[in-house]
């Protein structure tokens, strides 16, 4: 029996994270936070609710572009996607993503294709707070007077975007 796309939406409606897709079944996981609830899905049966929503289960700290490359390559691969699928699903052209997902990539992509190759795997950028490095932390450590006048230029640079038509 194959995985049709009404099944896949049925899925996915109902808050699953789909970790790997085959011809007769879908293996999800709960996406609340702390749950490792995992469940095989298949068409001929039906979809049960998740607990409430919460992150992914698969959430990723990226620190580089290589932590990321072989993320997607690994989602790509859990979900039996071809890169050309990738490619046509993100709107990208021929051969963009074998050549950054390869090992020693001879490409390495711009912020938005990134986020494009991201979003056909089903995932999103999210930014969240993280710590800051020591340099950062010296950095902010100014005198107060120097913050001030950072801050100010900050504010007239403020209105004049609002003043711009």
């Amino acid at each position: 029996m194959d995985i049709d796309q009404e099944f896949l939406r049925r899925v996915s409606s109902a808050g699953w994270i789909m970790l790997a897709v085959d011809n007769e079944a879908v293996l999800c996981g709960c996406p609340r936070d702390g749950c490792s609830l995992k469940v095989r899905l298949a068409p001929d049966r039906p979809v049960p609710k998740t607990c409430k929503r919460g992150p992914d289960l698969v959430e990723k700290t990226v620190k580089g572009f290589d932590d990321g490359r072989l993320f997607l390559r690994e989602r790509r691969e859990a979900l039996c996607l071809t890169i050309e699928d990738v490619e046509t699903i993100a709107g990208l052209s021929g051969s963009h993503v074998a050549k950054m997902e390869k090992d020693d990539p001879a490409k390495i992509p711009n912020i938005e294709t990134f986020i494009l190759w991201a979003n056909a795997l089903g995932y999103d950028l999210i930014l969240r707070p993280g710590e800051l490095s020591p340099y950062a932390l010296r950095v902010l450590a100014k005198p107060s007077e120097k913050r001030r006048q950072i801050r100010m230029k900050y504010r007239i640079s403020a209105r004049r975007r609002l003043q711009k038509p």
